[in-house]
């Protein structure tokens, strides 16, 4: 569960959606409402797009978070392809960190028993497809892990802040395939953005630039 500012009429404010998203008003005043955000993603259309990663960083963008995923070449610390998903910054704190914490802990388990190689210097790749999202599922069984990432799309909350009631869905961006271990060191290196502990943009060095 996640909560969001949305200036919405009061005649919208008790509107639960018929689709995988529930909203509850949590607080009303004059000027926004506080929602409360449910997602059942047993009603969700999972992502028709999928990519395979062995590789992962976050980095603070210019704007929210910059998630990378990456598929090295087999034996070496170079990257033949990568992926880039945009997150904002409310959500990622919210939504993608603030909802996997139990999860998180899991992973631990896991990870703790099946060694993940550590990488050298990664060499970057130009190969590079750009997606955004603003929400984004876990997963995993045994070894086996995914992400899948999501968009909550502005206009099916216009409508509603418009009074218009209606299915507010999530549109399947990409899922993202990997091992357990991996997906307990993307949420390792999340750590240090929550946390406060982040260094500045400007001192991020790119793969393969050092």
């Amino acid at each position: 569960m996640s909560r969001k500012h949305l200036p919405i009429p009061a005649r919208a404010a008790q509107h639960l959606t018929s689709g995988p998203i529930a909203l509850r008003v949590v607080e009303s005043t004059p000027d926004h409402v506080v929602m409360e955000m449910g997602v059942d993603y047993t009603k969700v259309t999972p992502p028709e797009r999928s990519y395979y990663a062995d590789y992962c960083d976050v980095r603070r963008a210019r704007l929210g978070y910059s998630l990378f995923f990456g598929k090295l070449i087999a034996g070496t610390d170079a990257l033949r392809t990568k992926i880039e998903v945009a997150f904002p910054e409310d959500m990622f704190i919210q939504q993608l960190w603030g909802t996997s914490r139990e999860f998180h802990k899991a992973l631990r388990a896991v990870a703790e028993k099946v060694s993940l190689p550590p990488t050298g210097q990664v060499t970057d790749t130009d190969k590079v497809q750009t997606f955004r999202s603003n929400n984004a599922f876990m997963g995993m069984w045994g070894e086996e892990a995914l992400i899948d990432f999501y968009y909550l799309s502005p206009r099916d909350l216009h409508f509603l802040r418009m009074g218009h009631p209606g299915d507010v869905g999530l549109e399947g961006i990409v899922r993202v395939v990997l091992g357990t271990p991996l997906l307990f060191e993307f949420l390792e290196k999340c750590r240090p953005f929550v946390e406060g502990k982040q260094p500045d943009i400007a001192s991020q060095p790119e793969a393969g630039h050092p």
